[in-house]
């Protein structure tokens, strides 16, 4: 039954106005929102980190996954931040274990695996073209968890190119001992030492001023990143390049994120829902009839009654929309089937009204902040494509 529905659909599509083949930045983009982040436990994959209320504004972290001395689970991450910056550049701050995937209590994946997250982050979540993108590296300090030739490497092999090695002085022993490639050298960056909060560093980012700050006491190279969110100084995030420092932290901060474990935000956590209508062409016959919250029956309801002869619905969602969605002589499709798909059912339609759908949701942390765009169309007479839902897990 799935299979013909999906056929149907194809069929659909075949027949759009528009090209079925046009890019989605959601659709490279495997983040969840860091304010669903519950539990500072070890996690692979990344977030987005939002620095304003209604999350419009932020930047990423994707997590360097260690492993246990058996090599049989991940133990703990260090983070490897990506921030916007002016015009066609990225700052990555932090750049995870490496390649020592292979030795026990290493890297769980190795430098390509992190590289990947990377790429994924600056294309697929921020739009960039991965052609014009110039990339920044700025190490948190000295220590092999952090900065890598085989990371740096790794992320000139997914086409990005690196402009910049940076790090402080206090640590450049360490660093420009390392096996570097010859044309790495010319891109190193050194940053001087500096009294306590005094910037050694600064970038121009979307998000508002980018100042770097020494923080010895981890590594005598230590720094942190400040970020005054849209030029607020008395709003400030600190992302920490150790563990700790003999510095203070700056005034004005409201949010500090560490170099290591899970982002923490607060934040609503709050289970939502979201109808999307696109143009009013589809008939909005698909509405949510309970939140969709972790560890409980997600219910669905499609108005049929206005449908002559509807035998059956599919529900069909994936990670991934459309920006625009696509016009077919029977509507518009929203759900974009690049995507990864997370719910994919038929229902027998038993109701001469409203026909309702029932789905599971596991009690598991991990799916907290899963985003799914799932739309359902009724067949039966002519197939009729309703309206879809933006569904967001939470509590």
């Amino acid at each position: 039954m799935i299979t013909s529905c999906l056929a149907t659909l194809s069929l659909l599509l075949s027949g759009s106005t528009t090209e079925p083949q046009i890019s989605n930045v959601g659709c490279g983009c495997a983040a969840t929102n860091a304010r669903y982040n519950v539990l500072n436990r070890p996690k692979t994959g990344y977030d987005y980190i939002p620095v304003v209320a209604d999350d419009s504004l932020g930047f990423y972290v994707a997590y360097s996954a260690k492993q246990n001395d058996t090599n049989t689970d991940f133990v703990s991450t260090s983070c490897m931040y990506v921030l916007p910056l002016e015009g066609d550049e990225v700052l990555i701050f932090g750049g995870g274990f490496g390649d020592t995937f292979y030795l026990p209590g290493g890297a769980f994946f190795d430098a390509d695996y992190d590289a990947k997250m990377l790429h994924d982050i600056i294309v697929g979540c921020m739009g960039r073209d991965p052609a014009a993108t110039r990339v920044r590296f700025l190490t948190p300090h000295g220590h092999p968890d952090h900065i890598t030739v085989a990371i740096i490497k790794a992320i000139e092999r997914t086409g990005l190119e690196l402009v910049e090695i940076a790090y402080q002085a206090g640590d450049r022993a360490w660093i420009e001992q390392l096996p570097w490639q010859p044309h790495h050298p010319a891109l190193f960056s050194v940053l001087p030492g500096a009294a306590c909060n005094q910037e050694i560093g600064a970038y121009r980012s979307p998000l508002g001023h980018l100042g770097v700050i020494h923080r010895p006491g981890h590594t005598p190279g230590s720094i942190d990143l400040v970020l005054d969110v849209q030029d607020d100084p008395t709003n400030r995030i600190v992302v920490q390049g150790s563990v700790g420092g003999g510095c203070p932290e700056p005034t004005g901060v409201t949010l500090t994120l560490g170099a290591h474990g899970t982002a923490l935000i607060g934040g609503p956590r709050r289970a939502q829902s979201e109808q999307l209508n696109g143009s009013g062409v589809n008939r909005p016959c698909f509405r949510s009839a309970t939140p969709p919250k972790l560890g409980t029956d997600w219910v669905g309801e499609i108005e049929v009654g206005k449908h002559p002869g509807a035998t059956y619905v599919l529900l069909f969602g994936t990670d991934c929309r459309y920006p625009i969605p696509l016009q077919t002589p029977l509507g518009e499709i929203f759900v974009n089937g690049a995507g990864r798909v997370q719910l994919s059912a038929t229902v027998p339609v038993t109701s001469t009204t409203v026909q309702s759908f029932t789905y599971s949701i596991p009690n598991d942390a991990a799916l907290m902040g899963r985003v799914c765009f799932v739309q359902s169309t009724i067949f039966g007479g002519a197939p009729e494509l309703c309206n879809a839902l933006q569904l967001t897990i939470g509590f």
